[in-house]
């Protein structure tokens, strides 16, 4: 029995590694019951021959009493041989023990695996982490099975466990989604995404690579900066090329499949029959930051980002302007005027120089307005002599427009009168409405057929008589434009009263019912709190720097009118600068009767500058109006600063009032200078020869070469 007790606390040392190992098969228990009640039940081990020789042997050497000390060995034999045999495995509860381990021999903890997690783990970018993470996931495998482990997952709610799945992509799901530690995989995977370089290929279209180069290409040295990645385009096919580590190509991939996705479409009917030009559609797709594009018959297709709304506003909105635009060249005429031959008083006489116009270039210190012909405009200007009288009209002389001694013609070559070309072509007028004619000065400039290259070379090269220049211009349908441009004598006068100005101007769509003015719709305010400088430069005042209540009532001075005008440009190729003259026969709208898009937008704008914050924006004029039936289209939305003064020269005994407005356009940044004198009614003899007196002087002073008094460096020149 003593040999036994060994070997029993060898196998429960045994059952406990067991145990904790949690790895103990049914069969291999049963063996170790059946071992232990045998061995307790088998009598006690007899001595072996070799004791019983030594046994003998000292007995045998020893005196008389060994006989008596046999005899009591052999009772106490008898004694214990008699009594019961006890159960060992009963008394130490060995049994029970057995039992509990095969009864829970595949039920495990949170607690069995928690004890192997680490506190902590080295940085993911240095090599001990790998050698950690291998050696966890080796300490996992070795010491759980694998529906142990997948038990483990189970008991942590960690999603994507699968029971096919091997016993290391259990360590591997423990590991990093239950504790938390970064993938080595991806670890390894960043590492060689930041050190190969390599060459990738985004297939676009038109819209997406606009959308992705941004205006005017912007976008993409800020993307290679960006990614640290050099950047190309290819045409065939129409690719974004890059070169770069593979992390950054990546970045890259996603910010192009973000711009995608954040590409939305609008589509605007047009109201011509002819297309617009493929030109004027990439001026606005580079202005507006949207990508337009006809698409089909009639219509125009508008592509932005979501996050940038206002680049969709102001493509339609340059859209609708070029429609205006188109239209109303349609509803203006033309004049030339030819003035009277020079007098006798001339040097040399007018027969041997016969007299001769040709185009020359027209050149400018501000760019052209952006819906302008690009390949380049011109303006007929008189052929000068060597020899000879001056070659500019001399109105004092001439008499000008005032004296009427020349003459105006049409495209027809037939003679023509100003105010009775303006007045044929407006409804007759009615009680509660006025009249006004406005004369603009600047230059009528011809434009040729578009073309990819601008060019200084005239269409019509040489001199021609004047003739044959308006046959040329008739019959080859040759388009023309205004630009506006300030006289010599505003030039040096001193401005007397400044106001800064909000003005929209809608107008009508034009119906086939033979009537040639434009039926329009003119909303002007006064913006409050204008501080004009001394230099002419005006600044808005936002309202956080505003007393209170001060400029409330200025802020309200506004006026809607409604009614018809027409356009009349005459030409004057004897002169520096041409006249663009206007009648608008409107009446006084009251605000209750306003469309309900403009008393929105007069109620927005009026918050904007009263209690608006200092860094909001200022709400977008509406594109459409509606008002009894017509719908009216936006035509411009500027910011006006509006100048009164008096121009006048020291050869000149006059002196005449006139409005010099420097004119931004809100939408595309686009800055114009006009002057402007005003006719209103009555229109009696006598106000309009005073009307074209003014004419006469401020489009026949010739710009001074010396001793000048003011320098406007946005003054336009012509060859």
């Amino acid at each position: 029995m003593s040999l036994a007790l060994p070997f029993v606390k060898r196998q429960l040392c045994s059952n406990a590694h067991l145990r904790y190992g949690l790895v103990y098969g049914r069969r291999a228990q049963s063996a170790l019951m059946a071992r232990l009640v045998e061995l307790s039940k088998s009598p006690s081990p007899q001595p072996n021959s070799a004791t019983s020789n030594t046994a003998s042997s000292t007995s045998s050497g020893a005196s008389s009493g060994p006989k008596k000390a046999t005899k009591k060995l052999t009772g106490e034999d008898t004694q214990k041989k008699n009594t019961p045999s006890r159960n060992l495995l009963e008394e130490s509860k060995i049994q029970s023990y057995l039992d509990h381990i095969a009864e829970t021999s595949n039920t495990v903890t949170l607690a069995d695996i928690t004890r192997l997690q680490p506190n902590d783990h080295s940085d993911p970018e240095t090599p001990e982490y790998e050698e950690e993470y291998n050696a966890l996931v080796d300490r996992l495998c070795r010491s759980f099975s694998k529906k142990q482990l997948h038990s483990f997952i189970k008991m942590l709610e960690l999603e994507g466990a699968r029971r096919k799945s091997s016993k290391q992509h259990h360590a591997v799901h423990i590991i990093e989604d239950g504790w938390g530690w970064p993938s080595l995989a991806k670890v390894k995977a960043r590492k060689r995404d930041w050190s190969e370089v390599l060459s990738q290929s985004f297939p676009l279209d038109p819209r997406q690579s606009f959308l992705i180069l941004g205006k005017d290409g912007a976008n993409l040295h800020a993307l290679s900066n960006q990614y640290n990645i050099h950047i190309g385009f290819t045409t065939r096919p129409l690719s974004l090329n890059a070169e770069g580590v593979r992390g950054a190509l990546k970045q890259l991939e996603e910010h192009i499949a973000f711009v995608k996705e954040d590409i939305v479409e609008e589509y605007q009917d047009l109201s011509l029959e002819n297309p617009v030009p493929p030109e004027l559609l990439h001026r606005i797709s580079r202005l507006s930051g949207a990508f337009t594009e006809t698409f089909g018959e009639g219509k125009i297709r508008i592509s932005y980002r979501r996050s940038d709304p206002r680049a969709a506003f102001i493509a339609k909105r340059l859209v609708t302007h070029v429609l205006c635009d188109f239209e109303s060249t349609a509803g203006s005429s033309i004049l030339v005027h030819i003035p009277p031959d020079a007098p006798l008083s001339t040097p040399v006489p007018s027969a041997l120089f016969p007299l001769s116009y040709a185009l020359y270039p027209f050149l400018s210190s501000r760019s052209l307005h952006w819906n302008d012909n690009a390949s380049g405009a011109f303006r007929a200007r008189k052929v000068a002599e060597w020899i000879g009288f001056n070659s500019m009209e001399d109105v004092q002389k001439s008499g000008g427009l005032e004296l009427g001694r020349g003459q105006i013609l049409d495209m027809e070559e037939n003679l023509a009168d100003i105010q009775r070309q303006l007045f044929t072509h407006l409804p007759e007028s009615s009680e509660g409405r006025s009249r006004a004619i406005t004369a603009s000065f600047g230059h009528v400039l011809l434009t040729p057929p578009s073309s990819s290259h601008a060019s200084l070379i005239p269409p019509l090269k040489g001199s021609w008589p004047l003739s044959n220049l308006l046959r040329w211009i008739r019959e080859k349908h040759i388009g023309r434009l205004f630009t506006p441009s300030l006289p010599a004598a505003v030039l040096r006068s001193a401005p007397q009263k400044t106001q800064l100005l909000h003005r929209l101007i809608y107008e009508a769509r034009r119906t086939d019912n033979g009537q040639q003015a434009t039926h329009m719709l003119e909303f002007e305010m006064i913006l409050p709190s204008a501080t004009v400088h001394q230099d002419g430069v005006s600044e808005l005042a936002r309202p956080d720097s505003n007393p209170p209540h001060e400029h409330i009532e200025t802020a309200l001075n506004h006026i809607c009118r409604i009614g018809n005008q027409f356009v009349v440009d005459l030409m004057l190729p004897d002169r520096p600068m041409d006249i663009r003259f206007s009648i608008f026969d409107s009446s006084v709208l009251i605000e209750k009767l306003w469309p309900a898009e403009l008393q929105k937008y007069f109620q927005d704008l009026s918050f904007f500058f009263h209690d608006g914050e200092a860094d909001a924006s200022p709400p977008n004029a509406p594109l459409i109006l509606h008002l009894q039936g017509v719908e009216y289209r936006l035509r411009s939305s500027v910011s006006v600063r509006q100048t009164q003064t008096h121009a006048s020269a020291p050869h000149w005994e006059t002196s005449i009032p006139a409005i010099t407005e420097s004119v931004l356009d809100l939408e595309v940044d686009d800055k114009s200078t006009l002057c402007k004198i005003t006719c209103n009614e009555p229109f009696t003899d006598v106000n309009w020869r005073a009307f074209l007196k003014g004419c006469d002087f401020l489009s026949g002073l010739r710009v001074p070469t010396s001793n000048n008094t003011f320098v406007d460096t946005e003054t336009d020149i012509t060859l």
